[in-house]
């Protein structure tokens, strides 16, 4: 079996790869241009955007959107991380938490599987965690330097890709799994 990852990240397609090859399910990642709603839901642009890839491919896909969400921030950056992290780094939030006593945050991914011709089917894992008071790691994305996992003592940033792929939950990869072999 083989799936179309709508995804020009390679660290993404490196996950799914890890996950997904031990069940005989090849990845093959495309990279297109998918509109992007505007929305403060997570569910809704990756179902929007599976939706859209599978009727242009004309193929099954998966289409995966990340927030990075703050509860002292009211949830920012939220589902608009990517495009926050472009115009704010890790720096730039530790500032925004100087005087916040709540550190709180996580990470929302929602994978959403479109068969062709069918509506979306969604799966969301969340990887809860805290907040650093200071820059911390090279590894990862910009804001893997300030947010520490449930359970760790430094940041994300601080592990190698391996460990890091190992940390952040891939629950949704075993549900698409699940939901394929039934």
């Amino acid at each position: 079996m083989e799936i179309l990852f709508i995804t020009g990240n390679q660290e993404k397609v490196r996950i799914a790869n890890t996950i997904l090859n031990q069940e005989n399910i090849n990845v093959r990642a495309m990279k297109i241009d998918c509109p992007e709603i505007q929305s403060d839901d997570n569910e809704t642009i990756a179902k929007t955007s599976a939706l859209y890839a599978s009727n242009f491919t004309k193929q099954n896909v998966v289409k995966v959107d990340t927030g990075f969400y703050i509860e002292a921030l009211n949830g920012f950056p939220g589902p608009y991380a990517e495009y926050v992290e472009r115009k704010l780094d890790a720096k730039d939030i530790l500032k925004m938490m100087e005087h916040k006593t709540n550190r709180k945050a996580y990470y929302k991914e929602v994978l959403a599987y479109c068969e062709y011709g069918k509506k979306p089917v969604l799966f969301t894992t969340y990887t809860y965690g805290t907040l650093s008071t200071e820059l911390s790691g090279a590894e990862g994305y910009n804001y893997d330097r300030i947010f520490i996992c449930d359970g760790d003592d430094k940041t994300i940033a601080n592990f190698s890709q391996k460990e890091r792929a190992k940390k952040y939950s891939n629950e949704n990869w075993q549900d698409l799994v699940k939901h394929l072999r039934s």
